[in-house]
């Protein structure tokens, strides 16, 4: 129950690693709101799955394109909390992918508004709040293709290698206020996320991996909850990569 007490906010919530993170973070004791785009059902599942697990818990919709959409969410959280000790930017999109000749420049935006200006908007919008009371816990989803970035992937790869240097750059702005904040870099993940590249880029990743499988969600949730404990307060900046070896150092 490392996280005992501690108030939660997890953008990008509502499945995938995003869902793991909810879970972990209830068990370890933290009360957890969490916000996405639509997915129903999802939330409704998650909530009721959070609830049992004897934390407060609150399902907000959320806009991670749209800055007035991220900053009520945060209002809703401290409207339900009364303090947030914890956010994790979770939100993410990826595509097919296309070599940059033929890169269809609508989907490389849309990308870098979810993946970047998301988790801009989300540090935005709660450390204001953290600086109040000199504590925190900022946890951002990169990507192990920020590191080690493939072919016709060029927007997703660099979004994450941008959200990697983003998270470094606003940690050294908080951290003598008592304020972490790093960045998971998931490796392969058994989430719908990873289909979206096709069977062939996904199976001959898969068989390059040392451990010759995809993670499981809950596998790089821990990642997150260690980040968010007071356990990681000398982790200041960092890129903790859960990725079964792909990338090694």
């Amino acid at each position: 129950m490392i996280l005992k007490g501690r108030n939660a906010l997890v953008i990008g919530g509502a499945v995938g690693i995003g869902r793991a993170v909810c879970t972990a973070f209830a068990e370890a004791g933290a009360n957890v709101a969490f916000a996405d785009l639509g997915k129903p059902d999802d939330k409704a599942s998650l909530l009721a799955e959070l609830r049992a697990k004897s934390v407060d818990a609150v399902a907000l919709d959320v806009d991670v394109t749209d800055e007035i959409s991220v900053a009520e969410t945060v209002r809703r959280t401290l409207e339900r909390f009364g303090h947030i000790d914890i956010l994790v930017n979770n939100a993410g999109i990826t595509s097919s992918g296309a070599p940059i000749h033929r890169q269809d420049w609508d989907v490389w935006s849309a990308i870098f508004d979810v993946n970047l200006k998301g988790v801009a908007y989300g540090m935005k919008h709660v450390i204001p709040h953290m600086l109040e009371r000199g504590y925190g816990r900022i946890i951002n989803t990169s990507s192990q293709l920020a590191h080690k970035p493939v072919g016709n992937h060029g927007a997703y790869c660099a979004s994450k290698a941008a959200v990697t240097a983003l998270t470094a750059s606003v940690a050294q702005e908080v951290a003598s206020a008592g304020i972490t904040v790093n960045c998971v870099c998931p490796g392969m993940t058994n989430t719908a996320m990873l289909w979206v590249g096709g069977a062939e880029f996904v199976n001959a990743k898969l068989a390059a991996l040392p451990i010759g499988r995809a993670g499981e969600p809950d596998e790089v949730a821990s990642a997150y909850v260690y980040l968010a404990s007071d356990l990681a307060g000398f982790f200041v900046g960092q890129s903790i990569s859960p990725n079964g070896g792909d990338v090694m150092w």
